[in-house]
């Protein structure tokens, strides 16, 4: 998560050897020209170029970028058929919305938290040789992680565990949903595959422990600590861990279209991507400004100062850099709370390097985000 332009990926398939279409900042093609099979087209305006290849690229794309701009990942694949969509939400009232008025419950709560937990399944997920999305391991990770999830909330009766496969990539996303008496969705999401930018290859070491074992381990201690207590919502409660973030934000991006062609009312989505790394010594959890909404930012800022009391300021990633801009893009309100500035983040992310030993083998600066993602969960669900 680099501060750089935005990079569009859009795609007509994912086949292997399929034809794709690049939409790129003009300035920064030069870049990436030497790749093989690219024809460039006529297609420049507002800043942008366009360029067509094949998918075999995309691995040494999202290298290239790594290593020529210092950005790790944060390009936005979409299929050609989704562009045309226009966004459409429902509209709340948000003074009631984000009004605080379950304090001594949030509390209550926030107590159950466990470091150890989250600790143990930062882990257990960054265990996986790689978790990149066409590999075994990619696979089997997020086949276990529905394992895990169903096994917490096994004696719930409102709650259920599923595997969405996806048509054009192997690698499922796994959602927990906790159905609710009303119809209207809260989504608390990140992405569970990893990859390293080091190497040229799919099958390269990537525990991805920081990037984002951490996230999937702060949305299971939710789930966890929402099942210790049997909390049966109003609104129906989505935990969604995406497949293929890495290459695009295949899986959010997949899920969010389904939702708004579906016309899901969505009261709000909450990203954890990268929870463990405190790369901000001023600051212990970041809001990222730019593509996401301005009033739920705010109303997760209220949260911080009144059931954390914690240190936050905002930042700006200035590109598509995480699984909550797939919401924003298709008209949901969503936020992301980021673990440092975006220019302190980790610097072993995408490398064989994101281990726990990065944190101090310690989970300590992921405890405030699953603190965090209790409040959310509790005051907007009314």
């Amino acid at each position: 998560m680099k501060n750089l332009l935005p990079l569009v990926f859009l795609l007509s398939n994912l086949a292997f050897g399929a034809d794709v279409l690049v939409t790129i900042p003009r300035e920064t093609l030069e870049n990436l020209s030497h790749l093989p099979d690219i024809k460039m087209t006529a297609v420049q305006k507002k800043g942008f170029a366009s360029f067509q290849t094949t998918s075999d690229n995309l691995d040494e794309l999202s290298q290239l970028v790594h290593e020529k701009q210092g950005h790790c990942g944060g390009f936005l694949t979409s299929f050609t058929e989704q562009i045309h969509h226009q966004p459409t939400q429902v509209s709340y009232n948000t003074l009631s919305l984000y009004e605080l008025s379950k304090g001594d419950q949030v509390r209550e709560y926030l107590q159950e938290v466990s470091e150890n937990r989250i600790f143990e399944t930062i882990e257990w997920f960054s265990s996986y040789p790689t978790r990149y999305y066409t590999t075994k391991t990619g696979i089997k990770a997020m086949e276990d992680l529905a394992v895990k999830w169903r096994n917490i909330v096994k004696d719930l009766s409102f709650a259920k565990v599923e595997l969405v496969h996806h048509q054009k990539w192997k690698q499922p996303s796994v959602v927990l949903t906790l159905t609710g008496i009303k119809n209207d969705v809260i989504i608390i999401g990140g992405h569970g595959d990893s990859i390293n930018t080091d190497e040229n290859t799919p099958l390269s070491h990537a525990p991805g422990a920081d990037d984002n074992a951490s996230g999937i381990s702060v949305i299971t201690e939710v789930i966890k600590v929402l099942s210790l207590k049997g909390y049966q919502p109003q609104n129906t409660i989505k935990f969604m861990a995406y497949a293929a973030e890495e290459v695009g934000l295949l899986g959010s991006m997949d899920l969010a279209l389904k939702y708004q062609e579906a016309k899901i009312p969505v009261k709000g989505v909450l990203q954890f991507d990268g929870t463990n790394y405190r790369g901000s010594k001023q600051f212990e959890m970041v809001l990222i400004s730019d593509g996401t909404d301005q009033v739920q930012n705010k109303f997760l800022g209220m949260l911080l100062d009144t059931y954390l009391k914690i240190r936050w300021s905002y930042d700006k990633c200035g590109y598509a850099c995480s699984d909550h801009y797939s919401w924003t893009y298709h008209g949901f309100p969503a936020s992301f709370p980021a673990e440092a500035k975006v220019r302190e983040e980790n610097p072993h992310i995408h490398t064989a390097e994101d281990t726990l030993s990065v944190s101090n083998n310690s989970a300590a600066h992921s405890v405030n985000f699953a603190k965090l993602g209790i409040a959310y969960v509790l005051e907007l669900d009314k």
